[in-house]
C-alpha cells in the first residue's frame, strides 16, 4: 500500500479535487462516497442512488459537489490561524497492490477509509472514495485542514503521519492483504 498526501493550497482546488474524486474514475457499480462531517450529503447521496436518468445524475453530483466545497470554504474562513499560502486540504490516497484487489471488496475498502478518517483527522471534514480505473484499486480522500467547527489547524508532523502509515499497516496484516506494504520510503526504488 502507498500513502500520498498533496496539499491543496486554494479554496478552488478544493472544488478541484472534489469534482475529480466524485465524478471521475469509478468504474466499480458497488463503489461508496464516505463524507464525514459534511451537513446535507446523506439525502443527496439517497437521491442519486434512486436516479436512472444519466443527465440528472450529472446535475444532482454537481449539486453535491457544490454543497461539499461550500462546507469545506466556510470551514476554512473559521480558521483561527490564517496564514498567506497556507494548506486549504489535502488530498490524500492509499493505492493497494493488484495482487490484493480479490481481497479488497467494498465492505474492506470502506473499513479501511473510515479507519484512516480516524486515525489521519476525526474531527475534520472528509470526503472519501474509491476508484478502480486503475489495475489497482485506490481510496481517494479529501481532508480540510482545519478541524470542523473549532477552526484549529489539523497538520501532522512527518513522524505522526509515518504512526498513521504503521497503523494502517497493522489493520492490511490483520485483512490479509499480502503485497499491500505500507511503503516508508520516500524515493521510489530504481
Amino acid at each position: 500500500m502507498i500513502i500520498k498526501s498533496k496539499s491543496i493550497k486554494t479554496v478552488k482546488g478544493v472544488q478541484k479535487a472534489l469534482y475529480y474524486i466524485l465524478t471521475g474514475h469509478n468504474n466499480r457499480e458497488e463503489g461508496f462516497v464516505i463524507s464525514h462531517c459534511i451537513r446535507g450529503d446523506r439525502a443527496l447521496s439517497n437521491q442519486l442512488q434512486n436516479i436512472d436518468k444519466p443527465e440528472q445524475k450529472v446535475e444532482l453530483t454537481e449539486k453535491r459537489v457544490e454543497n461539499m466545497y461550500s462546507q469545506f470554504v466556510q470551514n476554512n474562513e473559521n480558521r483561527l490561524i490564517k496564514r498567506e499560502n497556507g494548506n486549504v486540504a489535502y488530498h490524500e490516497i492509499i493505492s493497494f497492490h493488484k495482487n490484493d484487489t480479490d481481497k479488497l471488496p467494498v465492505e474492506t475498502l470502506q473499513k479501511i477509509a473510515r479507519k484512516y478518517i480516524q486515525e489521519r483527522s476525526k474531527n475534520s471534514l472528509v470526503v472519501s472514495t474509491m476508484h478502480s480505473d486503475k489495475d489497482h484499486l485506490h481510496i481517494h480522500f479529501v481532508i480540510s485542514s482545519v478541524e470542523f467547527a473549532t477552526g484549529k489547524v489539523v497538520r501532522k508532523t512527518r513522524k505522526e503521519f509515518e504512526q498513521i502509515k504503521l497503523t494502517m499497516e497493522r489493520q492490511n496484516r490483520e485483512l490479509g492483504l499480502v503485497f499491500s506494504k505500507v511503503n516508508h520510503v520516500k524515493k521510489k526504488p530504481c
